[in-house]
């Protein structure tokens, strides 16, 4: 394997400071960008409570990627790593969302009332 003798470990950085753990309503809209560096250019992956998130909510260039969720419902609440990666190493920064409320675009709840009569 040949390197370049201009490699970087990859590094994610968070323009805001980026609180371990952040509490949402239901409903509201999550938007957490970081800026990516690193030679050659890293990959970049996204994990909620460890499993790959949808490639519909991330989205990644060559010096940033994001992770946007239009209305947090409790499904979105967790803990989320990304992680960029190079020949060279691995930068990963993880944080936790909380979502208090009952918003849920996925799960429709019946209520059923029996009556006992005479």
């Amino acid at each position: 394997m040949v390197r370049s003798l201009f490699a970087a470990v990859p590094k994610l950085h968070s323009d805001l400071n980026l609180e371990s753990t952040r509490t949402l309503k239901a409903g509201a809209k999550l938007i957490q960008q970081f800026t990516v560096s690193g030679c050659p250019v890293p990959s970049v992956a996204w994990s909620l409570n460890g499993q790959s998130l949808d490639a519909t909510v991330i989205s990644t260039s060559t010096e940033l990627t994001s992770l946007s969720i239009k209305k947090c419902s409790m499904r979105d609440a967790g803990q989320y790593e990304v992680t960029a990666t190079n020949e060279v190493g691995t930068d990963t920064i993880s944080f936790v969302i909380i979502v208090n409320g009952l918003y849920s675009s996925h799960i429709h709840t019946h209520f059923f009332f029996m009556f006992d009569c005479c």
